[in-house]
């Protein structure tokens, strides 16, 4: 459903976490504090938004934290040979492969994405604990290196510009693309699609080659961050990206998701998260607010669900008066 007069629950929610943060945690609307929030977000934020094609896809994609790993210690190993470009392309390649992958096995043998994109997580994380030796690889902390996680483009932090292009990017492959409708087609029903004439198994295969090229972008940026090729790097990273994505409001059935759904459960993590720092809570905490937003949230967006049907009725309705 399109409403552009009535927000989502989930940006409702969001402003009604900032307020209150702002209200009850020291420091945290300060710009300083603010900026810092979404620059440590954009790494989540980008991988949220190929998390979210996979999930409208009606699939799920398990092995984004491990390929992140994967692809930092290919960037410090082919630093030497190829230099900062090409040791960032190398690293994002992998990230590509491994998409690649997940999308032909899922694809062409109609095998489950769960158990797909989990042993591939495992598969990633055992060579790439192998490639390194289980020991992290330190890289030369170059200006060119360090740029993609400590420059500035107009005053602007280099990440958070990243994070708002893949939005911009997401929101103009849902709706300006004829891939895009065909995903949302295929995660409603990929049976129906399929006797539509929709090609499900090519429309599944680029989907995850998309989400993984969100991903390769996310992992230029950490690496840089890091300054380390890290077998361990980034273990939580899916979960936290499809708990985003759920807190925004995109469902796990498929067929239906926003940017803005992944831009309100990546701001509502991330300010969680930031809070938790502020006020010196332990770790545990974090994990108990985290799942009463996600439960909070469910709820929320069951209980609205006939509120905004009935808006939208009657704004039909006055409309056509």
């Amino acid at each position: 459903m399109k409403n552009r007069f009535i927000p989502p629950t989930s940006a409702w929610l969001t402003l009604a976490v900032f307020v209150l943060f702002a209200l009850a945690v020291p420091r945290f609307a300060t710009f300083g504090n603010i900026e810092n929030v979404l620059r440590i977000a954009s790494i989540l934020c980008i991988v949220a938004c190929g998390q979210a094609i996979v999930l409208i896809l009606g699939g799920i994609e398990f092995s984004f934290g491990s390929s992140v790993a994967l692809a930092s210690i290919m960037t410090v190993l082919m630093l030497p040979d190829l230099g900062v470009a090409g040791g960032f392309a190398a690293g994002a390649g992998v990230i590509l492969l491994v998409g690649a992958l997940n999308g032909a096995l899922i694809a062409r043998f109609d095998l489950p994405p769960f158990l797909v994109t989990l042993g591939m997580l495992m598969a990633v994380a055992g060579f790439a604990a192998t490639l390194a030796g289980g020991l992290p690889i330190d890289a030369p902390l170059t200006d060119a290196f360090t740029w993609p996680a400590r420059g500035r483009v107009g005053g602007v932090p280099v990440p958070i510009i990243a994070a708002v292009l893949s939005l911009i990017a997401l929101y103009g492959l849902l709706t300006h693309t004829h891939i895009g409708r065909l995903w949302y087609l295929v995660g409603a029903n990929s049976e129906a699609a399929r006797l539509s004439g929709i090609r499900v198994r090519l429309t599944i295969f680029a989907g995850y080659i998309v989400a993984s090229g969100f991903c390769a972008l996310a992992s230029v940026i950490l690496t840089s961050r890091v300054g380390s090729g890290q077998p361990g790097l980034a273990p939580n990273l899916p979960f936290e990206t499809i708990a985003a994505c759920a807190i925004g409001g995109i469902p796990l059935s498929g067929g239906q998701g926003r940017a803005s759904q992944v831009l309100c459960g990546v701001l509502i993590i991330a300010m969680m998260n930031n809070a938790v720092v502020l006020l010196n809570l332990p770790v545990a905490y974090q994990q108990l607010m985290m799942a009463a937003v996600i439960l909070g949230t469910v709820v929320l967006q069951r209980a609205s669900a006939p509120i905004q049907v009935m808006w939208h009725l009657l704004a039909r309705r006055g409309g056509s008066q």
